[in-house]
This record gives C-alpha cells, sequence and structure tokens, in this order.
C-alpha cells in the first residue's frame, strides 16, 4: 500500500517501513486481546482521492464508520449471517483478484460494482414463502423447512422475505397471486367450456383470508404501498380479505404518508401474525366474510 501511495504522491518510502509498523502494533496489542491491525486498501485510496494528508484522517473516518454501524445496523438485522458471510466472500475474492491483476483503484471499482450487482440479483427475486402455525402457539413457520405446521382451510398465511419495493414488486405480484390459486392471465374475448373448468377449479382454490407477513420489510417506496392498495382491493372484489401483520415502525410511516389505510380499511395491519389469524378464524366461525 505505502509504494502504490508513493507513486502517486512522489514521496520516499522504506521497504521494511510497512511491516515493521504492523510487526510492533500487532505483537504489543497481542498482550491486550485486541484485534490484528492491518491496511484497508479501499480506504486508503478514498481518503487519499478525497485530499487526506496526516494521521487525523482516520480519526475522522472511524467517527464516520462509528455513525453508519449504530445508524444501519439494524438494517441487516433480518439478513441471515450465511448469506452475509458469502456476499462478503465473494466481494473480498473479486476485489483481490482485481487488485492483484490490475491496481487498487480498478479493484476497488469491480468490488463496488460486484456489491452494485449481487444486491440487484438477491432483491429481484427473493424467497416467497408459506407459513404455518407450530403446534397451537403463536409461532408460524415456512412449510418448505416445517412440513409439520397446520395450516387453515381458508387462511392463507405468506411471508415475502426483502422489502418491497419498485424494483421488485412485478415479481411479488405475479408470486403472491400464484400462492393464492390465482392465475393472472388474459381471458379470451371468446371462452370456451374448457375455460369456464379452469374458472370453476380456480374459484375453488381460493382462500376466504389472505394474511401476508410483513416483518421482512426494512421498508417500502410509493410503488410497493400502490401495489398493496391495488392487491387489497382487487382481492375485496373477489371476496378475499388481505391481512398485513408485524409491520415495522418506517414501512407503517410510509403507509401513514400514502394514505395506505383511506384507501383500504383501517383494521387490517395487525401486530402480531398470530392476532391476524385470529382474527380472520373469529370471523370465518361467526360468518362474518
Amino acid at each position: 500500500m505505502p509504494k502504490t501511495l508513493r507513486r502517486k504522491q512522489s514521496y520516499k518510502v522504506r521497504s521494511n517501513q510497512e511491516l515493521l509498523a504492523y510487526g510492533m502494533a500487532n505483537g504489543i496489542s497481542s498482550f491486550f486481546q485486541c484485534y490484528p491491525s492491518a491496511g484497508s486498501l479501499s480506504r486508503s485510496v478514498v481518503q487519499e482521492g478525497s485530499g487526506g494528508k496526516t494521521v487525523l484522517v482516520n480519526g475522522f473516518s472511524s467517527l464516520l464508520l462509528g455513525l453508519v454501524l449504530i445508524a444501519l445496523t439494524p438494517l441487516f438485522r433480518s439478513l441471515p449471517m450465511a448469506c452475509l458471510a458469502a456476499i462478503i466472500i465473494i466481494l473480498w475474492t473479486m476485489t483481490f483478484v482485481s487488485v492483484v491483476l490490475f491496481d487498487v483503484d480498478i479493484g476497488l471499482y469491480v468490488g463496488i460494482c460486484t456489491s452494485f450487482i449481487i444486491n440487484t440479483v438477491r432483491t429481484q427475486k427473493p424467497r416467497f414463502f408459506i407459513l404455518g402455525q407450530v403446534d397451537n402457539t403463536g409461532i408460524y413457520k415456512s412449510t418448505t423447512y416445517f412440513p409439520s405446521v397446520q395450516q387453515y382451510s381458508n387462511i392463507k398465511i405468506l411471508r415475502f422475505d426483502e422489502s418491497l419495493y419498485a424494483c421488485n414488486a412485478p415479481f411479488f405480484k405475479r408470486k403472491f397471486y400464484d400462492l393464492i390459486g390465482i392465475q393472472l392471465t388474459q381471458q379470451p374475448i371468446i371462452s370456451s367450456g374448457k375455460n369456464k373448468n379452469n374458472n370453476n377449479n380456480q374459484k375453488k382454490l381460493m382462500y376466504t383470508y389472505v394474511i401476508l407477513e410483513c416483518s421482512p420489510f426494512n421498508y417500502i417506496d410509493t410503488v410497493g404501498v400502490k401495489l398493496l392498495i391495488h392487491i387489497f382491493n382487487d382481492l375485496k372484489k373477489r371476496g378475499i380479505t388481505l391481512y398485513l401483520s408485524e409491520c415495522r415502525y418506517e414501512v407503517r410511516h410510509t403507509l401513514d404518508s400514502m394514505k395506505f389505510y383511506e384507501k383500504t380499511e383501517f383494521h387490517i395491519i395487525y401486530v402480531t401474525t398470530h392476532d391476524a389469524v385470529m382474527s380472520a378464524v373469529k370471523a370465518l366461525n361467526d360468518g362474518s366474510i
């Protein structure tokens, strides 16, 4: 790293200066249970490009990094550790290979582009799960990983494992209707008997209540809110009631700003998924559809 900056800044650096600094820092810190220290290629290039000249730039960057960790850590709370580790390994490998083959600047750009591509691909088609109740408790798990969970005959519980926004809204809509047994196909002008039979079979697969667990939603944009409003009104015409559960504060704030309750109904959001299920069960037992 010093050799790279030496070529740009035109100053002299001894070859073993960096190794001596690392050795002394890690040797002394090992007696106090400290983390090993090393130079960051990406941050060093950014600091040099932004005009940093002295060691004080490390203090300001550390302060800024601490603020970012405090503010953005809740956004990664629902991300599985294995998924996060895989993303970090891929980014590290791509950046390392680019730095070795080309230069630090090119390696930094490759790492940023790789991160953008991975995030885009991951959010385009996230996982969509059907949930079921675990042994008469208030816990609901995926039927894929927990086949023994209980499912209600007239209630469908779904969970979308990603934030809802413009990029994945078409996938969300298509997959949502597919899981509740509604095919979004264009109806022919002249219907045949075969089409009528398909429509009758489709009606038999419909559910009276559909509950969407929104706990993985870190945020939702205006396109996502408009899509939920459209789905609610469309399902209402079909005789199906849509409930939302476990919405974060940020999501509820966006729903409020988009006047979601005025365009749907006020009582369709529940604190927990179990509350939504019990409300749907009570309505079914009372016969109020």
